[in-house]
């Protein structure tokens, strides 16, 4: 009888065990009740050495709406590639990072956004593309 009680008490607590070391897994995460996390974009050091025209900014907005952009990006949303708008949190209106990421336009790119390739875009000239990198970082604190 005694053995019974041990065998039953050893048996209880194996199942508690189990059962507390499982409850977590059926559990919601509480964060996705929320809705999804927008993760938080440090703006890069830099002073604003640009303030591009408005026709430069037209210009560069054309020249998106003709080019492939929004096969990877939109303005407000991340595609596969980031919004327009959280790469304008990240890089001030500098004529450093205009002519940086106008390159990575041309010639293409990896690992800025984590594992997200930007293809090359060799038909664009870096001209244009500078013009489309100032429209883009121009969309910083709009809406």
């Amino acid at each position: 009888m005694r053995a019974l009680k041990i065998s039953l008490t050893a048996f209880l607590a194996c199942i508690l065990f189990v059962t507390g070391c499982q409850s977590g897994a059926g559990r919601r995460d509480n964060r996705s009740a929320l809705g999804p996390q927008k993760e938080r974009i440090e703006k890069l050091a830099g002073d604003v050495d640009v303030v591009p025209s408005t026709d430069e900014l037209d210009r560069g907005r054309v020249l998106i709406s003709y080019s492939d952009c929004f096969a990877c990006h939109k303005e407000a949303d991340r595609k596969r590639g980031p919004a327009f708008k959280d790469i304008a949190a990240r890089y001030p209106m500098n004529s450093t990072y205009i002519r940086i990421l106008a390159k990575r336009i041309v010639v293409g790119t990896k690992g800025s956004w984590g594992n997200v390739v930007m293809p090359p875009h060799p038909a664009i000239s870096e001209i244009d593309a500078e013009k489309m990198v100032a429209y883009i970082l121009s969309l910083d604190g709009t809406d």
